[in-house]
């Protein structure tokens, strides 16, 4: 559709639809809702909450999610709310959410209801459609996937029910529909005529006026800590706002209120339908005169200094109004992107009246489609083409932490490195434009005062650090300026005041690297995904260190010249000459930097993008990159040299560039030299304080000088390593500085700051947590000081230089993030065993939220839950014809009837399989007499002396097996193998276990007795750098206790395991890569593997034998050492793909491990020696991710991420069954007593099962949220199990068990003397 067809379907739709609509929207002209609907209800009260899933995520701000909360009080929430007072009276909130409208509101008399849905059937999503097309008439594709309708009818303000004062008389009726598209989604709200009684409710006692808008929640900020994110509200402090809401509309129906919250790939802001009068109005079919721009008022500068004129203002979220001015009369003024501007435009025009200021979009896609190209008829007149005014107001705002005052054209944080330029003009109407075209960015006008212009401008309070202390570093002091505050580092400390750190303190810096190169003339690129970046710096002499992961051997030696992809780290850390300034110093380690690097002689060019994103919570900077573009080739095995480097660096506010020609000489295995160059060019920008002379640099050009340039790929390990010194200082020639701080030959500790003295005289100072001479630095360990640095109900933890406080079970940080507070939780019934639900034997209580739950009877018994009897199956006839049935509280049994074998539901007249001891048995006598006759009558005997096994009801062999005729007696396995060392003489039988496993009958079992757990166990489980310690009491999680066992940081911890004899904590980090290990006592970390190790995952441990296992995803191999890493063995180097979970069973000498091949996933099972290898399971497999087996029962059971089930299996008789299924996407499992323990990635919990019932009874949810990992439990006691390598068996180096009995094997690297034995 064209601009001008545009144009004219908007105008004749104004003029033939108002006798369509022409009324107030009616309460049957909602959404359908109700039970007829298909709608579930919320739970009666005044703090309800539910749930749920969603069928379709929905996108609100920048972020998507998966699941909505819906609540009584008139609101949708993405996170769990809190209880309602913390939010109630105190917008905006701490948390994502909807408010439709939001107050104290109640239902629990009955007559009130909360209905909600999810709805893809083409009426509702017409229906939605509709609302959005009319919302947004020049958006074209409108095609709506999913909707979740909520309505809230009939409630009441809280506290007026039963009052008969009337008011208990008074309900309120809205609805609100979230609709789901391919890259968007739009709320939809509706106020029906008469739905809206009441406009207040009391709130502690207070009268509050009941609001509607859209909470971002708590956001990270530029710097460390967190802000208030964007609140944009649609109603203000004015009753008449309330009112309004069935009056008026922004999507061309009075009541129906229509906004965008959420887009992909780039999200601006939250942006409300453009259609603000519906036909109806009076004067609906007359053509008003005017129409409105979505304006951002801010305060203006009269007199800005002339430094200041060059400035970026820093734009914070903001805070958003719905104003209904009384001028209604403004003449409209469009700001399109792409209208060609005027020739000969001077740079620095005046501006006047309305000035409109547009910030360069960089998704020019997406702009187009909220900005329809001009049409191509031009007006030679003044006559201009007038557009329908519209009576809701323009978005005020304002910010919740007052932002710093604009003082220039608004300029996007990170711009391009060659950016187009925004223009400013007068405004004068070249072309007509489309009304109401939506904006890219909340634009940015200045209104000058005139008194002719009646508009309301706001303006804010100048920004004061009585407000804004806590913005600044914990290491600087804040000071206020005219326009302003500022934060600056005290001394001993550099950075921008917002992140500082302690001068000659090392630094360290994380990161990922993204990207596709291509290599020479390769057709095919090289993908980049999240490589690992890591760097380290000894800031007191300038030297860098960088290295990333995971290169493979084409594009690893082409990347050897590209030292600058780490040299920004060495320019940010550089060593300073005395009147100069690093590039940490200006920026705080917050700034974007582009390069790109053009190779001759073949012209190849490469993109780098890099965002530096400040200090994290571990101390640690952080940066991501991105790479794009084409390498020369430089084969694998040439090494590169490069030389010494000048590099002027341009600094102005806010910005920073520089060029260069950069030689490099490449030299082959052989000795050939040959030298090539590559040109270079760089641009960075960060945001400083606008504010002072100290926010720009202290020169204006500074060099940069690199030596000691060390560049290798490390093909071994895939591993590009960068190294340098780095100075920065003068450009001007002259004699260098001599003394030793400046040149970085001063022998001070790395953990030490250099203090220049006269000539060539220094000192070294150990830095800010450390101590010693300075020549040698300590850790100070803080936290046993014997003074209490922490708050009360916070922990304080020691970290290298440093320390961190975190709040003790129970507790959470307050809004200013350093005092701890009790965490208000409603209370879970279920988990407190303060519920009216039955006996856990016979029901189930599932909590729902808030302090509500569910009673619900389990399989084999009927009831509401609060009382539950049992059901006779055996009335049912669920057994075959030939089975007998026998019932057991909460299930049943069927047994085949004699001369029928089977599982009681399928019985067979056959003759059932032989065991192996029955096998055993028959061939151990003599054959039958083929003759006939009377002989044949008699059954033969077993031969004088022959020994025959003795089998069990079941088949398998008895545990004790004794020869009558030489009157001795010993101990078998499950496969009738003798143990050695317990054959007794006569008279005397040898106490054995029973080391077989009855087979669970296929069906419904006898619910087995629950035997109390002895005290003292726990979970652990892996998380972001860190491994939590989670208690049990019995199988419940005890939640509020949880807290971190061991702080890892910058390590993703894969596999974790226990070792009960030592209570030891073994874990993988592939980071490292790495095995470690730890006391759970507490203690120092001790590496038990660090060599040859590419992506350790899975990890296994035989505290009988005492050895260790793992696998290796990327080496596919499965290997094995002592528990002290000694003596190490690959096992399995084939047949696999993706190795990942590893298991034991140390009483049988077994392993049992997942390959999650997504072409052929498998799980196998294997002799610890290595023989037998076999595939246990290969059919409906996904992606096996979790692997656990419990010794109790010797059940192995499995939790896979691709049919999103677990699943259980008796390795010995291949009996496998289902135990729970539609689960999200399973890590690692683990088994204790009857209920399975998982890690789930996109819950970012840990889930518990019962393996009985078969059903989900809990989630424990970490207080920091992110991908869990392994999980193991620590017992208080070790399983019980025969130990064939007691002594290490008389073997040499490794003994290795397996099934009844051991083999002695020799280590990879062994050495002469190594013997391999199979006794």
């Amino acid at each position: 559709m064209s601009p001008g067809s545009r144009s004219c379907w908007w105008v004749c739709w104004f003029l033939l639809s108002p006798v369509l609509l022409s009324r107030a929207l009616e309460l049957e002209e909602l959404f359908q809702f109700g039970e007829e609907a298909g709608d579930l209800q919320l739970p009666p009260g005044s703090d309800s909450t539910v749930e749920l899933p969603l069928n379709r995520s929905v996108l609100f701000f920048s972020e998507e999610s998966s699941r909505v909360h819906i609540n009584t009080n008139g609101f949708v929430a993405l996170a769990k709310p809190p209880a309602q007072q913390e939010y109630l009276g105190k917008m905006p909130s701490g948390f994502k959410m909807i408010a439709a409208l939001l107050g104290d509101l109640d239902n629990s008399d009955g007559h009130g209801k909360v209905y909600y849905r999810q709805d893809s059937s083409p009426d509702v999503l017409n229906q939605a459609a509709g609302h959005i097309r009319r919302a947004f008439p020049s958006d074209e594709g409108v095609e709506p996937t999913n909707a979740l309708i909520v309505t809230w009818e009939s409630m009441a303000a809280w506290g007026t029910s039963g009052r008969g004062d009337g008011l208990d008389a008074k309900r309120n009726t809205f609805q609100l529909a979230l609709v789901s598209m391919e890259s968007s989604s739009y709320a939809i709200l509706l106020y029906p005529r008469d739905g809206l009684q009441f406009f207040s409710t009391s709130v502690e006692g207070e009268s509050k006026l009941l609001e509607a808008g859209f909470s971002e929640g708590i956001v990270s900020g530029w710097f460390w800590n967190t802000q208030q994110g964007t609140y944009f509200r649609t109603t203000t402090d004015d009753e008449i706002s309330i009112r309004e809401l069935t009056k008026k509309t922004n999507s061309a129906r009075n009541g129906v209120w229509v906004y965008e919250i959420g887009a992909t790939p780039i999200f601006i802001g939250i942006a409300p339908g453009m259609v603000t009068r519906s036909p109806e109005d009076n004067d609906a079919t007359v053509p008003p005169t005017s129409s409105i721009t979505y304006e951002t008022f801010t305060s203006k500068t009269t007199e800005a200094a002339p430094e200041e004129k060059e400035e970026f203002p820093t734009v914070f979220p903001s805070e958003y109004h719905l104003r209904y001015p009384e001028a209604e009369n403004v003449t409209p003024q469009h700001n399109i992107s792409g209208t060609e501007e005027p020739e000969n435009e001077e740079p620095d025009q005046e501006y006047t009246e309305s000035e409109t200021v547009a910030p360069t979009s960089t998704n020019t896609e997406r702009v187009h489609s909220r900005y329809p190209d001009p049409p191509e008829t031009r007006y030679p007149d003044e006559t201009k083409t007038r557009y329908p005014i519209p009576e809701t107001s323009q978005p005020r705002y304002t910010n919740p932490e007052p932002s710093q005052p604009r003082y220039s054209p608004f300029a996007p944080r990170y711009p391009n490195p060659d950016p187009v330029e925004p223009r400013y003009t007068n405004p004068k109407p070249v072309e007509p434009v489309p009304p109401h075209s939506r904006p890219q960015h909340p634009q940015i006008v200045v209104i000058d005062e005139d008194e002719d212009l009646n508009v309301n401008v706001f303006a804010y309070n100048l920004e004061t650090c009585a407000n804004n202390r806590h913005k600044c570093s914990a290491f600087a002091d804040c000071r206020d300026y005219s326009q302003g505050y500022c934060c600056h580092c005290r001394p001993g400390f550099y950075g921008n005041g917002r992140d500082c750190v302690a001068e000659g303190k090392p630094q360290r810096m994380n990161g990922k690297v993204n990207g596709r190169v291509f290599v020479g003339n390769s057709p095919s690129a090289v993908e980049f995904g999240n490589n690992d970046l890591h760097s380290y710096v000894v800031a007191n002499d300038g030297r860098a260190y960088v290295a990333i992961s995971n290169i493979n051997g084409t594009a690893g030696p082409s990347l050897q010249p590209l030292s600058s992809l780490g040299g920004v780290i060495g320019w940010a850390f550089a060593l300073e000459q005395p009147g100069y300034q690093n590039g940490f110093s200006l920026t705080g380690g917050v700034f974007s930097r582009q390069a790109e690097v053009i190779f001759q002689p073949g012209n190849e060019r490469l993109s780098i993008k890099q965002h530096f994103k400040g200090i994290d919570e571990h101390d640690h900077l952080v940066v991501s990159t991105e790479l794009e573009g084409r390498l020369p080739a430089i084969p694998l095995g040439y090494s590169v040299q490069i030389n010494p480097y000048k590099e002027i660096y341009q600094y102005d506010r806010n910005l920073i560039t520089s060029s260069s020609n950069r030689d490099y000489v490449i030299t082959s295995p052989d000795g050939d030299v040959q030298t090539r160059n590559y040109q270079w060019r760089q641009t960075i920008t960060f945001q400083s304080c606008p504010h002072g002379e100290t926010s720009r640099p202290a020169q204006s050009t500074q060099q940069l000088s690199v030596d000691q340039i060390f560049v290798m790929f490390d093909a071994d390990n895939n591993l590009i390593r960068y190294a340098m010194s780095n100075k920065i200082g003068s450009v001007h020639s002259g004699p260098p500085e001599q003394n030793p701080c400046f040149t970085g030959r001063h022998g001070c500790d790395i953990n030490a700051v250099c203090r220049p003295g006269e000539d060539l005289q220094f000192s070294c100072e150990c830095v800010t947590g450390f101590a010693g001479d300075g020549h040698y630095c300590h850790d100070v360990d803080e936290c046993q000081g014997g003074v209490q640095v922490c708050g009360q109900n916070a922990v304080c933890r020691n970290q290298p230089g440093s320390f961190s406080c975190e709040c003790s079970a129970g507790f959470v940080f307050a809004s200013d993030g350093k005092t701890c507070i009790a965490e208000n939780r409603p209370v879970d019934h279920c988990q407190r065993g303060s519920h009216d639900c039955d006996v856990p034997q016979r029901a189930l209580c599932s909590y729902t939220g808030g302090s509500d739950y569910v009673c619900s009877c389990l399989p084999g018994f009927t009831g509401d839950g609060r009382a539950c009897r049992d059901v006779d199956e055996c009335q049912q006839d669920r057994c075959h014809r030939d089975a007998s049935c026998s019932n057991t509280q909460g299930s049943y049994i069927c047994r085949c009837s004699p001369g029928f074998h089977g599982d009681g539901f399928q019985c067979s007249p056959s003759e059932p399989e032989q065991t192996q001891c029955e096998r055993h048995r028959q061939n151990s006598q003599p054959a039958p007499s083929s003759g006939s006759g009377f002989f044949s009558f008699f059954r033969p005997r077993p031969a004088v002396g022959q020994y025959v096994p003795q089998c069990d009801e079941h088949g398998a062999y008895k545990p004790t097996q004794c020869h009558q005729s030489i009157g001795q007696c010993w101990c078998v396995d499950a496969n009738g193998q003798e143990i050695p060392n317990t054959r007794t003489g006569p008279g005397s039988t040898p106490l054995c276990i029973d080391q077989t496993v009855t087979p669970l009958p296929i069906g419904p079992t006898p619910r087995p007795d629950v035997h109390p757990i002895a005290p003292g166990t726990h979970l652990l489980f892996a998380q972001s750098g860190k491994i939590e310690h989670l208690p049990l009491d019995g199988y419940r999680m005890k939640k509020e206790e949880a807290k971190p066992l061991l702080h890892i940081p910058d390590r993703v911890v894969i596999g974790v395991a226990y070792d009960c004899m030592e209570k030891m904590v073994y874990w993988t980090d592939i980071t490292g890569p790495a095995i470690s290990k730890a006391r759970l006592s507490g203690g120092d970390i001790i590496p038990v593997i660090t060599k040859e190790l590419q992506s350790p995952e899975g990890i296994a441990i035989d505290h009988i034998s005492r050895l260790l296992f793992w696998t290796d995803s990327m080496r596919d191999t499965i290997e094995v050492s002592k528990l002290d890493g000694s003596h190490r063995r690959v096992l399995f180097d084939t047949d696999l793909v993706n190795p990942r979970p590893i298991v034991t069973n140390p009483a049988y000498g077994r392993l049992y491990w997942a390959d999650w091949n997504r072409d052929g996933p498998k799980i196998e099972m294997s002799n610890m020696d290595g023989t037998e290898r076999t595939v246990l399971v290969k059919d409906d497999l996904g992606l096996p991710n979790g692997l656990t087996f419990n010794p109790g029962d010797q059940q192995l059971c499995w939790a896979d991420a691709g049919t999103r089930k677990v699943e259980c299996m008796d390795p010995h008789r291949r009996l496998r069954r289902q135990i729970a299924e539609g689960i999200q996407y399973p890590f690692a499992l683990v088994s204790f007593g009857r209920t399975l323990y998982y890690t789930d990635w996109r819950r970012e919990a840990v889930v518990a099962v019962d393996r009985q019932s078969e059903r989900e009874t809990e989630e424990f949810l970490p207080q920091k949220r992110s991908r869990v990992y392994g999980i193991t439990t620590t017992p208080t006691q070790c399983p019980q199990a025969y130990n064939y390598c007691s002594n290490n068996a008389g073997c040499s180096h490794l003994c290795l068990p397996r099934l009844g009995g051991f083999t002695c094997r020799c280590p990879d690297a062994a050495d002469g003397r190594c013997e391999e034995r199979n006794p």
